[in-house]
């Protein structure tokens, strides 16, 4: 055991190199890598650590390995996972800023879906629970970095009552990816951008049964980032 994990972990390091070198258009898509010999001498590794890096690669979706032939850049865009989304908002230029548009308009989606399911099946638990948080969200002492942090306990709090499973796991990278550059969200937060007043008008609409309000209000809430993006890109 004591051997492996230095090399596993010179593994993921080398992985987690190449993929962000892939993602931010360094090898194209059909372009072959540095052969193994090359990849070991880059990195002063053996080639076993280099074979490994090349599994995790193809498991993202990211390359495709011909034993024998070059292992190339495969159209990750389409083949890859979830795992690339961190690398793919930090690849810069008009790629990082689609992907960060297309994970806005997303989360849209879901914040207006999950509160229409809230305001169908909510029990008076999660609601007082939603109205705590709507409530915290409209101090008006709050620091961006706290808005942001209660604005995505409310979202999950949203996707919980859905019950939807997938949805649950899938909010969790979201929230991961939000909150591994968080800093790079706080504009969405500032005074003339952030309105705690959706939170409040969604609860009190999921606590009517009123769904097409509730599903609206929370659009709207999410509207803002993307009109805020918008502005900064055009």
């Amino acid at each position: 055991m004591s051997r492996a994990t230095p090399k596993k972990n010179v593994a993921e390091r080398i992985a987690s190199t190449l993929k962000s070198a892939i993602v931010r258009g360094r090898f194209q898509p059909g372009a072959a890598l540095p052969s193994e010999r090359e990849l070991a001498e880059q990195y002063d590794v053996n080639r076993s650590s280099i074979r490994e890096a090349m599994k995790r690669l193809e498991g993202w979706g990211l390359v495709t390995i011909r034993h024998g032939g070059a292992t190339r850049v495969t159209e990750f865009l389409l083949n890859a996972g979830l795992s690339v989304l961190p690398e793919l908002l930090e690849s810069g230029g008009q790629l990082g800023t689609s992907v960060l548009g297309d994970l806005h308009e997303l989360r849209g989606l879901l914040l207006g879906w999950s509160a229409e399911q809230a305001a169908r099946r909510a029990d008076p638990s999660s609601v007082a629970r939603l109205d705590e948080l709507a409530r915290r969200l409209s101090e008006p002492k709050l620091k961006p970095a706290e808005a942001q942090a209660l604005d995505y306990d409310f979202f999950e709090q949203l996707v919980a009552i859905t019950g939807n499973q997938l949805l649950v796991l899938f909010s969790r990278v979201v929230r991961d990816i939000y909150f591994r550059a968080p800093e790079r969200f706080l504009p969405l937060y500032r005074p003339d951008v952030f309105d705690a007043g959706h939170h409040r008008r969604a609860v009190a609409a999921i606590k009517a049964r009123d769904v097409k309000v509730a599903g609206d209000t929370m659009r709207a809430h999410a509207a803002s980032a993307l009109t805020l993006l918008r502005k900064e890109t055009a």
